[in-house]
């Protein structure tokens, strides 16, 4: 019995062994009323083995046939009838696959009431995972789930961590569905070749995008009922199954969005945000948060802070950090509230 993956290996074989003799032996033999493979070999100067092969291929697509009475001739059919003997099989192949498709659908159907039930009632509110087969699972899941609200804050692609690399074609899928998506970037995202170009992606199908000058956390929301945590340190994840925890995040996303600025994918750069980043900067800076804090709030590399720290600092003509913290507060650049909470 032939199985799914031997069925496209004998067709790319057949296809190669159909060449151009092949297609000069059937232009010899059609129209005839029957002939002899050996002596249409003989017309054609070739040896009998090579019209042997010429007669098989043809017979595999049905081009030629027995001319009947046990004589050993045969006879050309046409490409027409070829293609009915051929097609019409593998479509009602086709079609008795797409009834029982449909069938297995039905049936499936049946339990997906039972599946939510026990869904609602889960008992584990809260599943701590750093298995990224399970994080798939749990992500496509609630995907899939998803019918309302998509919320996502996190770093610029380049930065992010596997269970947001896993995420972003199931976000795109819950949106081309008709779910409303609101996701958060660092200012930072609009330098960054990679984010802007899942950005790209994310715009056409009804996706909202957003800019602020820190973020401090990252974490995906489905329908305010399943939340994507970090669980410390690692790659380990917490699966979120409590509407009140969502909700909380959802609100926490709601107050940095008001203050964010949208994303316009015509617009190149950082498009108006780079006053934005740097106070931030400045703030930090004054601060005394340390390079690594710093990169990792406003969700860039410690090598791109320290280039933006020396504009800062030519643009103030500070001679050290320090220096420039001290000047950025006396002209009134620092948010003091920020630093005092430093």
């Amino acid at each position: 019995m032939e199985t799914a993956t031997q069925i496209p290996r004998q067709e790319a074989r057949r296809a190669a062994e159909v060449d151009e003799f092949v297609v000069t032996f059937y232009e010899r033999v059609v129209g005839r009323a029957d002939f002899c493979p050996y002596g249409t070999a003989e017309e054609l100067g070739v040896p009998h083995r090579r019209a042997e092969q010429a007669v098989r291929v043809l017979r595999e697509l049905r081009l030629v046939k027995p001319a009947g009475g046990g004589t050993g001739r045969l006879v050309a059919v046409s490409p027409e009838a070829a293609q009915m003997e051929l097609l019409v099989p593998l479509e009602r192949e086709i079609l008795d696959g797409r009834r029982r498709l449909a069938g297995f659908k039905g049936q499936l159907s049946s339990f997906v009431a039972a599946f939510e039930k026990q869904s609602r009632t889960r008992a584990e509110s809260v599943v701590i995972t750093g298995d990224r087969e399970e994080i798939e699972l749990r992500l496509l899941e609630a995907a899939q789930a998803c019918t309302t609200e998509v919320l996502v804050m996190q770093p610029c692609v380049a930065r992010e961590t596997p269970e947001l690399r896993l995420a972003r074609p199931l976000v795109l899928d819950a949106l081309r569905r008709g779910a409303q998506g609101r996701i958060l970037y660092p200012h930072t995202a609009r330098g960054d070749s990679g984010t802007r170009a899942h950005l790209g992606e994310l715009l056409p199908v009804g996706g909202r995008v957003r800019t602020t000058k820190e973020v401090r956390d990252r974490f995906l929301v489905f329908d305010r009922k399943t939340a994507f945590i970090p669980a410390g340190e690692g790659d380990a994840i917490a699966v979120v199954y409590d509407g009140a925890v969502a909700s909380f995040l959802a609100g926490l996303h709601a107050r940095v969005w008001e203050s964010a600025f949208d994303f316009d994918s015509g617009a190149s750069g950082y498009a108006g945000t780079m006053g934005d980043l740097k106070a931030t900067l400045l703030d930090l800076l004054a601060s005394g948060a340390k390079d690594e804090a710093i990169a990792r709030r406003v969700g860039m590399s410690e090598r791109t802070l320290r280039r933006h720290v020396a504009a800062i600092m030519q643009e103030l003509s500070a001679g050290s950090r320090f220096q420039a913290g001290v000047l950025a507060a006396r002209a009134g650049l620092v948010d003091l509230s920020l630093e005092s909470a430093a």
